[in-house]
């Protein structure tokens, strides 16, 4: 799910197109977008995530396997934020699926505060869901 602002003030909510493949579904929120001319967006999604950093070595097989199927991968409502003047920000809320009883979240933990980060610790993220704001230029 998509929760956008644009420069006029308007609240856009846009389900998001997954159902169309990764990249072509990146095409279009981004070409949405431009045309409403959206200065800020958070992505709310479920993802997998591990518990802690991963080892150099571990990389390659990460990508090409994914986590799926990974023994330490954690289930996490995402929330991946941009702001044309501010930035990006991270965060996640942990899925707890307890045996009996209804699955609840765990407390908003900001990607930067994760207890496996080592302190002072710079976070550089890429991607097809990074940058997906409009260039600010001359039309504005």
């Amino acid at each position: 799910m998509w929760h956008a602002v644009t420069s006029e003030g308007e609240t856009i909510i846009e389900q998001h197109p997954g159902y169309l493949g990764k990249d072509v579904a990146m095409v279009l929120i981004r070409a949405f977008f431009d045309a409403k001319d959206v200065v800020r967006c958070v992505y709310i999604g479920e993802a997998w995530t591990l518990k802690e950093m991963i080892k150099p070595e571990e990389a390659d097989a990460i990508i090409r396997d994914g986590l799926e199927n990974h023994p330490d991968r954690v289930e996490v409502v995402q929330l991946q934020g941009e702001d044309h003047e501010c930035g990006q920000i991270m965060g996640q809320r942990k899925i707890i699926r307890p045996e009996s009883g209804r699955p609840y979240l765990g407390p908003l933990q900001m990607i930067i505060d994760l207890p496996f980060m080592p302190a002072g610790a710079h976070v550089q993220s890429d991607g097809r869901m990074v940058g997906i704001l409009p260039v600010r230029g001359m039309r504005q």
